[in-house]
């Protein structure tokens, strides 16, 4: 989620070639919705957009037809919105929103501070 923005578009970078995830579904803002990747996206990177990304369809920010692993990419205030709604869905959520950070039930993973686990 939040697929359009820089953060977003960092998320997409890093998982192209991961060994584990495939980007397969991309969710923004109302604006972008339904519109082609290429069309709604101003790439900022560097490196180019892949092209199966720029291919994809922007979903609606919804859990309905989500994956199961969920990268947001929201503002906080967003997040603390869409991401309950996608974990009550069944939805792994992995997010960089300050939103839940201090939620009790919202696993903080910081190699730093929690390595042994």
């Amino acid at each position: 989620m939040g697929a359009t923005g820089i953060v977003g578009q960092r998320f997409v970078q890093m998982l192209e070639h991961h060994p584990w995830f495939e980007v397969a579904w991309l969710a923004a803002s109302d604006r972008s919705e339904g519109a082609p990747t290429a069309t709604r996206l101003a790439w900022r990177l560097k490196t180019s957009i892949p092209d199966r990304v720029a291919k994809m369809t922007v979903s609606p920010a919804s859990p309905e037809g989500a994956p199961k692993v969920i990268f947001a990419a929201l503002d906080a205030g967003i997040a603390a919105e869409l991401e309950p709604r996608f974990a009550e869905a069944g939805c792994a959520v992995v997010s960089n929103s300050s939103a839940l950070r201090m939620a009790t039930d919202v696993p903080l993973v910081i190699p730093e501070v929690n390595s042994a686990t």
